[in-house]
């Protein structure tokens, strides 16, 4: 009977760790779906305040319209400089796609 006890101990924590992660997220999606529906609007409710982003507006905007107010934006000096990077980095594959599709020139 003690050697079933000691068979138990493994197998018991390997379904807390396979299956613990899993049943938190489910209750935290319960949670925040009930949130959410909560929080969500009436139909006539007033617009939101100027430091929320819109429906109609990429993060990116967001950040740059807001990147000197503390509390806004994590570190908005560092996001608004990665989306510089970004941008110029797609503007050379773009350029480098452009130039390797056209034909070379004839000697």
């Amino acid at each position: 009977m003690s050697d079933s006890w000691f068979l138990l101990i493994p197998v018991a924590a390997l379904v807390v760790v396979v299956l613990g992660p899993a049943a938190v997220l489910k209750l935290q999606k319960v949670l925040l779906g009930r949130i959410e529906f909560r929080s969500a609007p009436a139909p006539g409710a007033a617009a939101p305040n100027e430091f929320q982003q819109s429906s109609q507006e990429s993060r990116e905007e967001f950040v740059r319209r807001h990147w000197q107010r503390p509390g806004v934006v994590a570190d908005g000096v560092t996001l608004v400089d990665l989306y510089d990077r970004i941008r110029a980095l797609e503007e050379r594959v773009n350029k480098a796609e452009q130039h390797s599709a056209s034909p070379p020139l004839p000697d």
